[in-house]
């Protein structure tokens, strides 16, 4: 049973029509779905229930609520501190990006000194350089990349470019920072989705238990709901 919706407007009359204009009723949502207003509402749904233990529901106690809402508000700041992360790690593996680029421009420049400008792109895929639209680069796609970045240390140490300035030590030491920032990120990834998961599995948890209160408070309070529910916690008409 899913019912998560209740009509401040006019009581409908036997018909279904609204009373005093002949319309229909607009049901609107009285429990939210932004999730900081979803756990700011369910905590005081909460408050409430604790305050009113003759309010009962067969399958659900009101500890058990509580903890659930615990439970999501931990897991929603959880999300929130960790998806903070992500800007900052995006950032680092673009300005990697930006130095592998300027680099490789450099180590084309290399290669063409070595071969001739006529024959070097035969060299460029050894160096994980690929003919692309966009022309001889590394590949956009991050781990490819991080792969690429294998066999452009094992062709500058081959083609005796180790001692450049973008040679040895230059791409090994982004190929470790590059390696360290993408599983960072893939990481934070993962994490995130870990979090939402088990934050949206909550939000149903309680969804369907404040839907039942709300339920078992119209049963009650037949004259007066409306008012019960604003003061229980449901503030707004429509969210």
């Amino acid at each position: 049973m899913k019912v998560n919706k209740f009509q401040y407007a006019p009581d409908a009359d036997a018909t279904g029509a609204a009373s005093g204009d002949g319309k229909k009723p607009v049901p609107t949502k009285s429990i939210p779905q932004a999730d900081i207003d979803f756990m700011d509402v369910s905590k005081t749904i909460g408050q409430n229930w604790e305050a009113n233990p003759n309010i009962t529901l067969l399958w659900k106690k009101e500890g058990e609520f509580n903890a659930d809402v615990q439970a999501y508000a931990a897991s929603l700041t959880g999300r929130i501190d960790t998806g903070a992360l992500r800007p900052g790690q995006t950032l680092t593996l673009m300005q990697l990006d930006q130095q592998i680029d300027t680099a490789a421009g450099e180590v084309k420049t290399y290669i063409e000194g070595k071969y001739k400008k006529a024959n070097a792109p035969a060299q460029f895929a050894r160096f994980g350089l690929p003919k692309s639209s966009a022309g001889y680069i590394m590949s956009r796609d991050r781990n490819n990349r991080n792969s690429a970045l294998d066999q452009m240390i094992k062709s500058i140490a081959d083609e005796g470019f180790g001692d450049r300035e973008f040679g040895n030590a230059f791409w090994t030491g982004i190929k470790k920072s590059y390696e360290a920032a993408l599983k960072l990120a893939s990481n934070t990834t993962g994490d995130i989705s870990g979090k939402v998961a088990t934050k949206n599995e909550l939000k149903k948890a309680i969804t369907k238990v404040m839907s039942a209160l709300m339920f078992v408070l119209r049963g009650n309070y037949p004259d007066t709901y409306k008012e019960i529910y604003r003061q229980w916690g449901w503030k707004k008409e429509s969210y």
